[in-house]
């Protein structure tokens, strides 16, 4: 197919230069002829020639902003490939060039209107807000490409869907997204295209400060966290939001030099016209009411109830909250609603969030705090900041998190039916992140709140599920996704946020998140696959990151979802919580080790033993796969090679840690029986050695996930002092508390077996790792490689014979050193332990 694109380019370029003698000229004319005849089918559209533009991109002459944002994109993009500069025209100008790209809506763009009927153009109201058509047609003098929708939005998208065709024609690869790596090309041309599409969820969000360009790249059309989120409310609530203005009647009330205070809102203000001019909404986003300025605590005292406690307040110990029962507040909330919307004119909304002492009213009893009068009084500000939004902008929309929790409550619904309609509400997938697939949200009060005219959204799996790393969480979430939009039952969903980290290779999950809430049919597994191929050179090495990234995110998935029994979730032999337990920091360090060694029965520890055993086995193949893709990437910038060595520390990093985990559950289960006392401190002798060998990883990330604004630097210091604690601690503990002998209980005696053994890769190339687990530790472990007709070709002796987990490296050749032929070979790994002996037999392949 690429042979004979070039073939018709240099047709077409021949035609367009005469490059030869006329003799000569017509000759390949007559050859040209043929094969555009023998090709006539395919009909490709030219784009660029030869490094020189074919095409030229046609708006209204009225377009709006996001069409010529959309026009701009095409341009910039195809010359980023080709290095030609397509040239932009009205549709009151001119064209020179055979082929035409016409951009806009019927509306703003009269050449759609009237190649409607002559190109069969649908743009039925089908389509929405969001949806748009592609077609083109040769109508004889020149060819047409039209890119239409109904509004401005829905051309932005389809001017994207046609970017990504363009890349497909130049790479072979799809689905594909427009920031892909795409190697320089002199031509460009494209099939006959027929496409419509509209999105699947009306709300595609996130909640992340994110690039304008590649929210509109990746279909978002939300941006719920604008403004300062800290998640304290010290400088993201209401009660600070004064920073966001610039007027004389809240002078005495600001907390910063006004200098720095204009040019946060010069800085919001071009974003959020940034935002708009991409179609996505800009939501701001405050706590409800959050503590307010220090200079209002001094100012106007008079609106402030009596100090509450609260460790995450200013001063770390207490503050003074609003008093919601006062009209002297009301009055404030609403000057400042209306200041903020006259800043603003393209902030679309707000983003209001009330929870824990965030929201804390004051103690008074007209307040109430969270008895069902406070409950109305918070409802009383939120309709204060509504209205007074409203008569500014009538269009002003809101976005409400923490309905229905511990403040907001509306059990009935009656304050959700005063809203204004399209309001969204949200909850969080799981309890609070958790990598699970199933997202448990409240299917009878979502499709009410739907009932109402309102949006519910899913907000995703949280970047913090083991701070300040990433995981790889698109199974989990296209099949959650997929499950609730293929249920009957859920009818209220309008969509998920955008999920995933944007440090490593954790940024694949924002690709899948983002694009599936579009098209629910999309392959995501071929999108990673394709992103990974373009980034690391070779289908080999996409195969080899893809699968493991999955593997551990499965691994992960199944570790979370009971600490692999080591930790409990309800907290009945430790401090283990869901959500927070899936942070790093609470997987390492004096008190984890403490819970798990807390584990009160044998059955629990055996039951640990047995689940870390097993998630050890594919965390070690996803380790293994990541380090033999990193030895044949051949990443496209330094960017790509650093992500690729962050993945490499970090399936590396969760070995050694289930690896140290297991064997202080093992510990634990040595402890219930006779005479164990050295081999259950040699057992917490090697936890505290696989936790060593974590700290030189740490050191070794180029970036590490973001948390609480750390520094790279503080995140590496806090990590290392960590385990360094552990170890400590774990080389003080006294063994002897272990020590759980019931005097009725007699174990069979434990048998020397070998069990999962694997080579990895197989079939190989140049090496392969032997992985096996030994029930005990043994004198000698020797692996034996045997051609098909029972030869010895070679054999390794005195490999590691630990107990539990094994792995050896092998260069794939025999006993003189020659690398072995193409073939089956066949290896046994044999155990000794004084008269006992073991022994596994498996194949393996090797094509070079």
């Amino acid at each position: 197919m690429r042979k004979t694109r070039r073939i018709l380019d240099l047709c077409e370029t021949m035609l367009y230069n005469k490059l030869f003698s006329t003799s000569h000229y017509i000759l390949q004319m007559t050859f040209c002829l043929l094969i555009l005849a023998m090709h006539a089918g395919a009909a490709a559209v030219p784009i660029v020639v030869s490094g020189n533009p074919r095409a030229t991109v046609q708006i209204g002459a009225n377009a709006s902003t996001q069409e010529r944002f959309a026009a701009a994109e095409i341009r910039t993009f195809i010359e980023k490939w080709t290095g030609a500069q397509l040239e932009l025209r009205t549709n009151q100008q001119s064209t020179t060039t055979r082929t035409v790209i016409v951009l806009g809506t019927p509306t703003s763009n009269p050449t759609i209107q009237s190649l409607r009927t002559k190109m069969d153009l649908a743009l039925s109201e089908k389509l929405g807000d969001e949806g748009y058509q592609i077609k083109s047609a040769d109508l004889g003098t020149e060819i047409v490409i039209v890119i239409s929708a109904r509004t401005p939005r829905g051309v932005i998208y389809g001017a994207y869907t046609f970017i990504e065709a363009c890349i497909t024609e130049l790479t072979g690869l799809k689905p594909v997204h427009p920031d892909i790596a795409v190697e320089r090309a002199p031509s460009l041309s494209l099939p006959q295209l027929d496409t419509i599409s509209r999105p699947f969820y009306p709300i595609r969000a996130v909640l992340e400060i994110d690039d304008p360009d590649w929210l509109a790249r990746q279909r978002v059309n939300m941006s719920g966290g604008e403004g300062v989120w800290t998640g304290t409310g010290i400088e993201d609530g209401f009660g600070t939001a004064f920073k966001y203005v610039d007027t004389p009647a809240f002078s005495e009330l600001q907390d910063e030099p006004r200098s720095q205070r204009l040019k946060r809102i010069e800085t919001l203000q071009n974003r959020f016209n940034a935002l708009r001019d991409r179609g996505i909404d800009a939501y701001l986003f405050m706590y409800l009411t959050g503590e307010p300025t220090e200079a209002l605590i001094q100012a106007r005292p008079d609106l402030l109830g009596p100090e509450v406690l609260y460790g995450a307040s200013r001063n770390e110990v207490s503050y003074r909250p609003f008093c919601w029962s006062k009209p002297e507040f009301h009055t404030l909330a609403r000057q400042l609603t209306q200041e903020i919307v006259k800043t603003y004119p393209t902030l679309a909304g707000f983003h209001l969030r009330s929870w824990g002492h965030e929201t804390r009213a004051c103690n008074c009893p007209e307040c109430g705090d969270r008895s069902p009068e406070g409950q109305a009084k918070l409802w009383e500000v939120y309709f204060t900041i509504i209205k007074a939004a409203q008569e500014v902008r009538p269009d002003f929309k809101f976005y409400i998190s923490g309905y229905n929790r511990s403040w907001l409550q509306d059990p009935d619904g009656d304050y959700a039916r005063q809203l204004p309609k399209g309001t969204i509400f949200s909850q969080k997938w799981g309890a609070d992140g958790e990598p699970i697939t199933d997202p448990n949200i409240p299917i009878e009060q979502m499709n009410t709140l739907g009932e109402m005219g309102h949006r519910f959204i899913v907000l995703s799996h949280d970047v913090e599920e083991v701070m300040p790393f990433w995981m790889l969480e698109s199974d989990l979430f296209v099949q959650g996704v997929r499950q609730l939009a293929n249920s009957p039952e859920v009818v209220g969903l309008s969509g998920f946020t955008v999920q995933g980290a944007t440090q490593g290779l954790g940024y694949l999950d924002r690709l899948v998140s983002a694009r599936i809430n579009w098209d629910m049919q999309l392959d995501h597994l071929q999108l990673m696959h394709n992103e990974l191929m373009a980034r690391y050179g070779n289908t080999e090495a996409a195969d080899l990151i893809l699968s493991a990234l999955r593997t551990n995110g499965w691994t992960l998935a199944s570790y979370f979802s009971d600490y692999a029994s080591s930790l409990s979730i309800g907290g009945t032999y430790g401090s283990g919580s869901a959500g927070l337990a899936t942070r790093f920091w609470n997987l390492i360090g004096p008190n984890a080790v403490k819970n798990t060694l807390a584990i009160p029965e044998l059955k629990i520890a055996q039951t640990a033993v047995h689940r870390f055993t097993n998630l050890l086995a594919p965390q070690q193949r996803a380790a293994n796969e990541i380090r033999e893709a990193n030895e044949i990437a051949e990443p496209v910038d330094l960017a790509a090679a650093q992500d690729l060595t962050d993945a490499l520390h970090l399936m590396r990093l969760w070995v050694l840690l289930f690896q140290s985990r297991e064997k202080l559950v093992e510990a634990i289960t040595l402890g219930y029986e006779r005479n164990t006392g050295s081999r259950i401190n040699a057992k917490l002798a090697s936890a505290a050695e696989f936790s060593k060998s974590i700290q030189p990883l740490i050191k070794q990330f180029n970036e590490f996930g973001p948390l609480f604004g750390y520094s790279h630097q503080t995140n590496e210091v806090e990590l290392v002092k960590t385990l360094k604690e552990e170890v400590a601690f774990l080389s003080s503990f006294d063994y002897r508390t272990l020590q759980k002998h019931d005097e009725t209980f007699s174990p069979e005696e434990t048998e020397l077996r070998i069990s999962d053994v694997y080579n990895y890769p197989n079939p190989l190339k140049r090496k392969t790792t032997f992985t096996y687990l030994l029930t005990l530790e043994a004198d000698a472990v020797e692996i034996t490689i045997y051609n098909v007709s029972g030869r010895r070709i070679h054999v390794l002796k005195d490999v590691s014979a630990k107990e539990g987990y094994n792995e050896v490296s092998w260069n794939a050749q025999d006993a003189d050193g020659t690398p072995l032929a193409n073939g089956v070979y066949f290896y046994k790994v044999r155990a000794v332990l004084d008269d006992k002996k073991a022994e596994s037999i498996r194949r393996l392949a090797v094509i070079r």
